[in-house]
């Protein structure tokens, strides 16, 4: 099943985004649960996922290799790969362009990626200013931009959560500031040769 950037971005307006944003604190696993459930369940019959995925370079964890959160398969051959980010987006994107780079059998076969991107802590502002520091600014679309630019071919898809923080709540989401922010919005993008070439709101639904 061949898939450009743009089909990519379209199909994620399927994922169940309601459940992400009925998803309080650090929803990070349950947005990759919603990514890999988004790719199996487009070709039930190909599509599979490898998770946690694995590292670009042949050496483990920590000795100079880094995983990804998963990697989409159709069967059993690596085509795209997912990484889900709050705090170290730059590091993050950097390490996309690694796999996308990776010179091993099993990876050389990536034709796109895909990076979610959402806020975290820490909070800032005060009163009704305070609110979530935005994990989508100039500093990483430039850094998308240079990543894609190298990989002529193989589309980068980025997906950003937006959050606002409420102040009043009720029952445990009380507990601590941590669970008082809610989704608002979700949008995505698609790099190409180093450009911006489509871009959509992919929750709330226009429709």
């Amino acid at each position: 099943m061949e898939l450009s950037g743009n089909d990519v971005l379209k199909s994620l307006r399927v994922i169940r985004w309601d459940v992400a944003a009925n998803t309080y604190g650090n929803n990070h696993a349950t947005l990759i649960g919603l990514l890999v459930e988004w790719w199996v369940s487009l070709e039930p019959g190909t599509h599979r996922a490898v998770e946690s995925g694995p590292t670009h370079g042949r050496f483990p964890r920590g000795l100079g290799g880094e995983k990804c959160d998963a990697v989409f398969c159709e069967n059993y051959t690596a085509v795209g790969v997912l990484e889900v980010e709050g705090l170290r987006i730059g590091r993050t994107i950097e390490k996309i362009g690694k796999f996308l780079d990776s010179k091993l059998d099993d990876l050389k076969t990536l034709r796109f990626a895909v990076a979610l991107l959402y806020p975290a802590t820490p909070l800032r502002g005060r009163g009704c200013e305070r609110n979530l520091i935005p994990c989508w600014d100039e500093k990483v679309r430039l850094l998308v931009e240079g990543v894609s630019r190298k990989h002529c071919g193989k589309p980068i898809i980025v997906v950003t959560l937006d959050k606002v923080y409420e102040r009043q709540v009720e029952g445990i989401r009380r507990r601590t500031e941590y669970y008082q922010s809610k989704l608002k919005l979700v949008r995505g993008f698609v790099y190409e040769g180093g450009k911006e070439v489509a871009s959509d709101t992919l929750w709330p639904s226009r429709v």
